[in-house]
């Protein structure tokens, strides 16, 4: 019977029958209340009272998109009063995931991301496998079915549509899509209602506040308990603040922490260490933000104080919980940041919490870490029911009345569904650095030192041997380990030098010039003078002393570099001109050094092809005589450019042998002749080094013209639709643009339009975060291979990346944490538990049977 019983409680947890839903047929549709009347709702799991006593009632206030760490709590007196003086303060209150819909359905279903799949504000958000498999498991369907009357007032879902209303809620009046103050949409009760721009009747902060006093005031002839949510849209944007407060608060500076514009970051994510400093019109624009933000708090703050004398006169006020808290936190400049939230520092997951109501003495002040997880089972725990299993929140109800509590010392901290596999395969810039043995790395519960540099130099910026600007390099010790050491950046410069013993020659040269041995300090003289002779084409312009630098005031380096490109482009096509039969189109004629021969087809039996012909090589001639007119004005060009001392002097002889020429030396220096062998095949290098050069060059300008066609196109449009796009997003990056117009209510944003990149696509993490009264800090692994260790006792604002501070042993058992909270579950770990209490049972009764009939066998022994 135990045992039915247990498979029965199984498949319930598992595999709930659908609710009653409620689809919109026609807008005109209405009802006097959302509350289902289908018993479907009620074959969920039903949480049972733990005791008969009269139940308080609950109301929790939900700001989008609120900082903490940012000073926001400062400007709300209000709040401060009815709730923090009356009430306690939870310091430590955190977001499992700091983005908007993720962190609401983990509010909803007291569940991490990892087990409602709601990883992003587009994936999963609102749709229907959310709608099938979690949506009728929120505490608002436990609550309505235990007696409570349910009213959700606001924002609910980035992605809610309003097509049906959500199981569970007597009262519905949520908003359609995201936050909005103004020309809104609000599904009321299941008829879709429009709001314009009418502050009177259509600021959603004051609708929301005035249907919650309706609510208080009608529950006094009822004697069910109820229970609001109460989701305002502000701070977020568009920060339309109430008139009556858009002259408050210009020039607070609050959020210019020590992490404000510490930029760039090359010891944290990929983001990061690509996020530069902010430019004057990001900071104003931060400054201003913040100035915006607070304004549209300050209608929450009005609401708080209305709500609370509400209760008070209705004498409801010492019978209800009121719950203050956001949805996550916020950055405004911080690691150079313009705004935004995503990322798992302080500032984006530390959010208010603040709690007043029976039994909670005010003024207190609570250190346990709480999450918006535990929400849903301490409002079922507030109404007498027992928590559902498969939840993974904790009720901090018992915190209430015992301030010392252990509730929990780590928590998880996740964003994103990218694997490491799925990164090994879509990364471009890291290709390799996650791929075989490296992926199953974190997937094991240890990571010693050997394993996490070998992931180290797999990584591009840690070859050998190193490049011109590479700064470290992996080698391998004599016992085959891996370390990291600096590059020294003298190997590429020596491979371009021609290594002579003696004489120095330059490039294509039969004539060189050495020093004379007796003169040391003239030789290491003339070797630095070598410099001036090296492969690139600038060293042809460059003077031939230390002294002449009088060219270089004359002509412009970029001038100079485009002429010689140009001189040694027509250099080399004519040098190839020497076959005709290599031209794109053929001629059918052949030059060779004793007479020119056609086919006969070309002169005979073919006009058309002879016409051909002789078009086609006319139009070589042509090109060729402007070839020879641009290198005439080259000719021209350089001769009243050359420099005054080297028309006097000349940096090159002729000879008669060979008709080579003798390179600049100095008084005392000897000809020589130069190895030819040595010479040829470091001409050949030369030369294929500047082939590859000038392919790299077309290719990049093939790629600026594209980018500039493309460019122009965009601009037409903007035009043509009269909008301006002021962001080139980076393919890897999620930017936003802002202008004039952005804002329409006061103050108004009028220093000109501004692109700003606020996170990427490569930002998915795993963080433990750890609070206790001996540690606190922030240990994460990305889905790039980076991991993080911050440690908040000596680093509140987590500017430096202590990884390689911490010892393995230490680094391995973080890394158990992350492992084991990114797979945990609420429900898996009820199932397991039941399991092993009944087989504890089945061994109890088989120990007892067994005991039994030892004792019958003796009794029949003895008998």
């Amino acid at each position: 019977m135990k045992i039915l019983q247990f498979t029965i409680l199984v498949l319930i947890f598992t595999k709930s029958p659908v609710s009653s839903k409620r689809h919109l047929k026609h807008p005109s549709l209405s009802s006097t209340s959302a509350n289902p009347t289908n018993s479907d709702v009620h074959t969920l799991y039903k949480a049972r009272r733990k005791s008969s006593s009269p139940r308080p009632n609950i109301i929790l206030i939900l700001t989008d998109d609120q900082d903490k760490d940012l000073g926001s709590l400062q400007f709300m007196p209000k709040l401060a009063r009815h709730l923090g003086e009356e009430g306690a303060t939870y310091q430590h209150g955190y977001v499992s995931t700091p983005m908007c819909c993720p962190s609401r359905s983990s509010l909803l279903t007291g569940l991490y991301v990892h087990n409602h799949h709601v990883y992003t504000n587009n994936d999963n958000c609102s749709s229907p496998y959310w709608v099938e498999n979690h949506e009728k498991r929120t505490f608002a369907t436990y609550l309505q079915q235990s007696g409570y009357h349910t009213a959700y007032y606001g924002k609910y879902l980035n992605k809610y549509t309003g097509h049906h209303v959500p199981p569970g809620w007597d009262q519905w009046h949520g908003l359609v899509r995201n936050s909005r103050f103004y020309n809104f949409t609000i599904n009321s009760n299941g008829v879709l209602k429009q709001h314009g721009d009418d502050y009177a009747r259509d600021y959603l902060p004051d609708i929301i506040t005035n249907k919650t006093l309706q609510l208080i005031s009608r529950s006094t002839i009822s004697s069910s308990p109820f229970m609001a949510v109460l989701s305002y849209p502000g701070p977020h944007g568009p920060e339309d603040a109430a008139p009556q407060y858009q002259d408050m608060f210009h020039n607070v500076t609050t959020h210019h922490t020590p992490a404000y514009d510490f930029a760039p970051n090359p010891d944290k994510q990929w983001i990061l260490r690509h996020t530069e400093k902010m430019l004057p019109i990001h900071r104003s624009f931060t400054d201003l933000l913040m100035t915006k933000r607070l304004q549209t708090l300050q209608s929450v703050d009005s609401a708080v104080e209305k709500i609370v004398q509400r209760l008070a006169d209705t004498g409801q006020l010492d019978n209800t919980y009121i719950f203050y808290t956001s949805d996550h936190g916020y950055h405004l400049g911080q690691f150079g940041l313009v705004k935004g939230k995503a990322f798992p520092f302080e500032f984006d997951t530390h959010v208010p919490f603040l709690v007043r109501g029976p039994g909670i003495p005010p003024r207190s002040v609570r250190d346990q870490p709480v999450l918006n997880i535990d929400l849903a089972p301490t409002f079922l725990d507030i109404a007498g029911l027992e928590k559902p299993p498969h939840m993974d929140g904790k009720s901090i109800l018992p915190t209430f009345r015992k301030p010392d509590k252990k509730l929990r010392d780590a928590f998880l901290i996740e964003r994103g569904k990218m694997t490491f596999e799925r990164y090994s395969v879509v990364s471009q810039e890291e290709r390799g650095v996650l791929e075989d043995e490296n992926v199953s790395f974190f997937s094991k519960n240890h990571l010693s030192l050997t394993e996490r540099l070998s992931v180290e130099c797999n990584k591009p910026r840690y070859q050998s041997p190193c490049s011109l600007n590479q700064k470290w390099v992996c080698k391998k010790k004599g016992d085959g380990s891996l370390k990291i050491i600096r590059c020294k950046n003298k190997q590429g410069l020596k491979s371009n030098r021609m290594k002579y013993s003696n004489c120095h020659c330059s490039i294509g040269e039969k004539f060189g010039w050495k020093n004379d041995r007796s003169d040391k300090r003239g030789m290491k003289k003339n070797r630095k003078k070598l410099n001036l002779f090296s492969l690139t084409r600038r060293a042809r312009s460059i003077l031939t002393s230390q002294g002449d630098t009088s060219m270089l005031d004359d002509i412009a380096h970029e001038e100079m570099k485009e002429v010689d490109y140009l001189v040694e482009d027509i250099d080399e096509e004519i040098r190839g001109l020497h076959k005709l039969n290599n031209i794109t189109k053929p001629t059918g004629c052949v030059l060779s050094r004793k007479d020119k021969l056609c086919q006969q087809k070309v002169t005979d039996e073919d006009p058309s092809t002879w016409i051909t012909s002789r078009s086609t090589i006319k139009h070589q001639i042509q090109q060729l005589r402007a070839q020879l007119n641009e290198l005439k004005q080259i000719r021209k060009y350089l001769r009243l450019k050359r420099p005054v001392k080297e028309k006097e002097q000349g940096t090159r002889r002729h000879m008669k042998s060979g008709g080579s020429l003798i390179p600049f030396r100095e008084p005392g220096a000897e000809v020589c002749v130069c190895d030819e062998i040595q010479n040829n095949e470091v001409v050949k290098q030369h030369l294929k080094e500047e082939r590859n050069g000038r392919r790299r060059e077309k290719r990049m300008e093939r790629l600026l013209r594209k980018e500039r066609k493309r460019m122009k196109a965009e601009k037409k449009n903007q035009r043509k639709s009269k909008k301006q796009d002021h962001c080139k997003v980076d393919v890897k990056m999620n930017c936003f643009s802002h202008d004039n117009n952005h804002w329409q209510t006061a103050p108004l944003w009028t220093e000109g339009p501004f692109c700003a990149c606020t996170n990427s696509n490569n930002n998915t993490y795993w963080c433990v975060r750890n609070i206790n009264t001996t540690h606190n800090y922030l240990y994460c692994e990305y889905v790039t291979g980076m991991i993080t260790y911050f440690d908040l006792n000596v680093d509140p604002f987590q500017l430096r990346n202590l990884l390689y501070t911490v010892p393995d042993s230490q680094l391995n058992f973080m890394h158990q944490q992350v492992t084991h909270l990114r797979t945990f579950s609420g429900e898996k770990r009820f199932l397991e538990r039941k399991q092993r209490k009944l087989r504890l049972k089945k061994n109890k009764l088989r120990q007892k049977s067994l005991r039994k009939q030892g004792m019958r066998s003796t009794k029949l022994r003895r008998g």
